[in-house]
């Protein structure tokens, strides 16, 4: 197992054919997982169990490539785990999962619940654990990013990245492509833009 902290230099797996995403949190809280699908045309997909302004709630993308397993909720189990599931195919250039505290479901922070991505490669046997070690205490802070699953020609890149919201929103991440650079010309970087999608529907207990 591979343990990874903001800033790290990414890690490459073996690329196999699919990836699994697994975000767990205390189950004294209700968090949500949802994933931002970046395809190789430049268009971005949500996989969510809830809405978004213009965007309704979708279990997979329209492919099926990237599945979300189901909603948990609240519970006594100490640890609540939701997965998400990456069928690797030519279209899928990277996808971010998301963990995400609804202003409605109550307040609390990342750091208090422990919000930890384990992201696994199958058959491969190599495993990586994100931990949002770096979360302060702000319980206005709605969404919490710890990583980036790119997928390349010959490889599955996990680029560790613990990024929040900003104090307050509720709008979603999407995701850029940056060209260029000093020191490599022509070469493109997947840039997470914390708030710059959707605002989530507000959900309910």
């Amino acid at each position: 197992m591979i343990k990874m902290s903001k800033g790290d230099n990414p890690v490459s797996l073996a690329k196999t054919a699919s990836v699994t995403a697994r975000m767990s949190w205390s189950s004294n809280t209700d968090y949500d997982l949802l994933a931002i699908v970046l395809r190789t045309n430049g268009e971005i997909e949500y996989v969510a169990t809830f809405d978004a302004v213009g965007v309704p709630a979708q279990s997979s993308t329209a492919d099926g490539a990237v599945k979300h397993l189901g909603d948990v909720g609240r519970g006594t189990q100490g640890t609540a785990t939701e997965t998400i599931e990456i069928t690797l195919n030519d279209s899928i250039r990277a996808v971010v999962p998301v963990a995400y505290s609804a202003k409605s479901n109550g307040t609390g922070s990342f750091f208090r619940y422990r919000v930890t991505l384990e992201l696994d490669n199958g058959v491969a046997g190599d495993k990586v654990v994100i931990a949002a070690e770096n979360a302060n205490n702000d319980d206005r802070v709605y969404s919490c990013v710890p990583g980036m699953v790119e997928s390349t020609p010959d490889s599955v890149v996990i680029h560790a990245l613990e990024q929040y919201s900003a104090r307050g929103s509720e709008n979603r991440p999407t995701l850029a492509v940056q060209r260029g650079g000093l020191l490599r010309k022509g070469a493109e970087t997947i840039k997470v833009v914390m708030d710059g999608g959707p605002e989530n529907e507000h959900k309910w207990p």
